[in-house]
């Protein structure tokens, strides 16, 4: 062993380096026999968490491209989710003043459906189809939280073909939004989330899929940044499965909007 001293360096004597030899020898030997001893327990791997991830497949199964018509010559368009046997989640003002709404799947299968909950405070709506369409997608209780990453489903049937966009998003909080309803007639507040996602007219509706399942409606996008958009936080009715079985009636979905 060495001993430094400003430049100078003083060795041990040779008896004392051997006697320090043998001392770590035992203390190695014995150190081995107690790893053999039966009443030594055996070191257990560190548990790994694995985490939850988005399931994109279930996601595109639930995407919904929803057309509502009678409010003038054009053809409303908006986006839905299947969220239980028949029910499909969508933006109110997607189907405000429709006579006739129809539902069609990732697969291109097309159903009539009804509106069974409209609220055009919260801008959301439940429609009910005839017959099942989509598989229903899994909603998360749990309110989105800041820097969450997830996607959003976009579907849309075109000249006989469906398209399918996925779109990465990420949540930057969560805001209570003081806006209008979809008249424009009074002040409501909205409690929900800004993520961002590049969000384009017809798209209101999609649902933002986070880890766990479903927590969001995107129902507009920012006026002032292009690359962000506004969600609304998953209304409590539509987490009871009671709650959505008693769904059934059509009800009013009010005058046009703009």
């Amino acid at each position: 062993m060495l001993a430094v001293s400003g430049h100078r360096v003083h060795e041990e004597s040779r008896l004392g380096v051997a006697m320090r030899l043998v001392i770590v020898t035992f203390a190695l030997l014995m150190a081995s026999c107690a790893g053999d001893s039966p009443d030594n327990s055996t070191a257990q791997p560190a548990a790994t968490t694995v985490p939850v991830l988005v399931d994109r497949d279930a996601a595109m199964a639930s995407a919904i491209d929803v057309r509502a018509a009678g409010c003038g010559p054009r053809v409303h368009f908006g986006n839905g989710t299947t969220i239980a046997d028949n029910l499909i989640l969508t933006a109110a003002h997607v189907v405000a003043g429709s006579e006739d709404v129809e539902a069609i799947d990732s697969t291109g299968s097309a159903v009539a459906a009804n509106v069974v909950l409209f609220d055009p405070d919260l801008d959301f709506a439940i429609l009910r189809s005839e017959t099942p369409v989509g598989i229903p997608m899994q909603l998360r209780a749990e309110p989105a939280r800041q820097d969450e990453e997830g996607i959003i489903v976009l579907t849309r049937l075109v000249a006989g073909v469906m398209e399918t966009e996925v779109i990465d998003v990420s949540v930057l909080r969560q805001v209570n939004i003081l806006t209008t309803d979809i008249y424009l007639d009074q002040d409501v507040e909205r409690d929900g989330f800004e993520v961002s996602a590049s969000i384009e007219p017809g798209d209101s509706g999609a649902m933002v899929h986070l880890p766990g399942g479903g927590v969001g409606l995107i129902w507009a996008r920012s006026t002032d940044n292009a690359d962000r958009a506004w969600a609304l936080n998953t209304p409590e009715v539509l987490l009871d499965p009671l709650d959505q079985d008693s769904l059934r009636d059509a009800v009013d979905v009010g005058p046009c909007t703009g």
